[in-house]
């Protein structure tokens, strides 16, 4: 997959700033000693290389592997995307792909659904999780890799896919002929129950302030002021996402503040422009709450904006920037017209007006560049943030996450022996609460029949194993009690929200 233009001057738009690479690489040996590595330095390595091996070499993946080999050197979060996983970068970033929306796993030999995006072309064809795979247009994919199954699944909007399917044990291959879309992913869940608006933040993609408007506006019609903002497992994302999210939250005044290393790059600062503060706050933290999502509890901790609740988070302040690399074709190309050594395409574009074309790019450098601070001037980076409660996290009830589970549908009513997303979901709330059922899937077999009826029997129900509207009712029932029982965490959030 090529790296456009429109997709170059998109991401320019998301990442925090640019900077630009010299011809001569300095390789810092200790303090502020350098050794200076020189192009003809690199170039004789090249050659002694191509001098010694005996085997055959591809260039381009020599010096993709010469890029790789010294990012990977710096920190976790620096590296080398080649064309393909820039694709998928920007498509992270954006919250958007050209698909069927899906996500696949391997078990064994097959390649397994193991979620359906809202809204999208699978959902709309009835594909459900726990859907296997077998082959696409007529092709088999039965032990091929994740990877290889997505990019023959993936494809332009406005295409078809036609996918052969397996659904729980049976052998009955279902076809089914996809339209592929454009699919946007949403990063954002949200629930008004009790007085209070659940919002939880999977990641900050180009989506997710959209998503948190849609779910305050819902809340506002509600007349609710209460939150509970849960970034539990929440890695970061974009910093204007974030920036825009806790300006709905966090007083006017400083949100966070970027301090890059590089002279040529402007250090910046976010500011809030929340005249009145509308919510009551209670943020959901753990240790793997990183980077952007710290960004926003720690300007709501320094700003009294709300008070975290959970563990420890992660500790990441540094900030990522994202710089397309030229191939060397295109370095000379431009040498060669300019009279300039370049070798970041934003260079290009930010100060020679040129926009480089799609095989001017060989890939993309991740890289840190800055850090940033709280509104109190605190570096987080490998300390993070201590919540104002510390609650322990959730534990697994049964082998079940609770947080996990989602409510049946109560749309139809699954018998003994039929197969659908809600007998999923159905047994994993049973067995949460500690019902004999087998490893969930989407079958309703003899022994989920039979745990059906015991649930049933339980609540003074009538005895049967029919998945009817009452029972589903009642199992979306227990799902807020079983988190409210066993994630303490947000139990005390609704104790301190409510006053208690």
């Amino acid at each position: 997959m090529k790296v456009r233009n429109r997709k170059l001057v998109l991401l320019f738009a998301m990442v925090l700033c640019v900077i630009f690479l010299q011809q001569t690489l300095v390789y810092g040996v200790s303090g502020s000693s350098t050794v200076d590595i020189g192009a003809e330095y690199l170039n004789s390595v090249f050659d002694m290389i191509s001098n010694k091996y005996r085997g055959e070499l591809d260039n381009k993946k020599l010096l993709e592997g010469a890029l790789r080999g010294m990012l990977d050197t710096l920190d976790p979060y620096t590296t080398y995307y080649d064309s393909e996983e820039t694709e998928n970068f920007y498509n992270d970033m954006q919250g958007t792909f050209e698909g069927i929306g899906v996500s696949l796993e391997k078990r064994d030999e097959y390649i397994v659904v193991i979620k359906v995006f809202a809204a999208s072309p699978a959902e709309k064809a009835g594909i459900i999780p726990g859907d296997r795979i077998i082959s696409v247009d007529g092709k088999s994919i039965v032990g091929v890799s994740t990877e290889e199954a997505t990019s023959l699944i993936k494809g332009k909007a406005g295409t078809t896919v036609v996918l052969e399917i397996l659904r729980g044990d049976g052998d009955k291959v279902l076809k089914l002929k996809v339209n592929r879309e454009k699919v946007e992913i949403s990063p954002v869940e949200y629930e008004i129950k009790n007085g209070i608006c659940y919002l939880k933040i999977e990641s900050f993609n180009a989506n997710t302030d959209k998503y948190v408007t849609q779910a305050l506006k819902e809340a506002d019609k509600a007349k609710i002021s209460k939150v509970i903002l849960d970034l539990r497992n929440n890695p970061g994302g974009e910093v204007g996402q974030a920036v825009a999210v806790a300006n709905k939250f966090v007083p006017k005044g400083l949100i966070t503040k970027l301090d890059f290393k590089s002279e040529d790059i402007m250090d910046l600062e976010y500011y809030s422009d929340l005249e009145k503060q509308k919510y009551k706050v209670a943020v959901l933290v753990n240790g793997s709450s990183a980077s952007a999502s710290e960004i926003v509890a720690g300007a709501i901790q320094d700003t009294g904006a709300g008070v975290l609740i959970g563990t420890k988070t992660f500790g990441k302040a540094k900030v990522q920037s994202v710089i397309p690399v030229l191939t060397p074709e295109a370095f000379r190309k431009y040498e060669s017209k300019l009279g300039i050594k370049v070798v970041d395409g934003y260079d290009l574009m930010t100060k020679y007006g040129i926009y480089p074309q799609d095989n001017d790019i060989m890939g993309t450098i991740k890289i840190t560049t800055g850090v940033y601070s709280t509104p109190k001037g605190r570096i987080i980076d490998e300390v993070g943030l201590t919540p104002d409660i510390i609650v322990d996290d959730p534990e697994l009830v049964n082998g079940i996450d609770i947080n996990s589970l989602q409510k049946l549908s109560v749309t139809w009513k699954p018998d003994l022996n039929n197969s659908g997303i809600d007998i999923y979901y159905a047994e994993k709330i049973l067995m949460a609460l500690g019902y004999d059922v087998d490893t969930p899937d989407t079958i309703l077999d003899e022994k989920t029949y039979k745990a059906i009826s015991k649930f049933r029997t339980d609540r003074n129900l009538y005895p049967g194993g029919v998945l009817d509207f009452t029972t589903q009712k009642a199992l979306n029932a227990e799902i807020e009690n079983l988190i409210l029982k066993y994630d303490r965490q947000y139990a005390k959030a609704v104790d301190v929200l409510n006053g208690k």
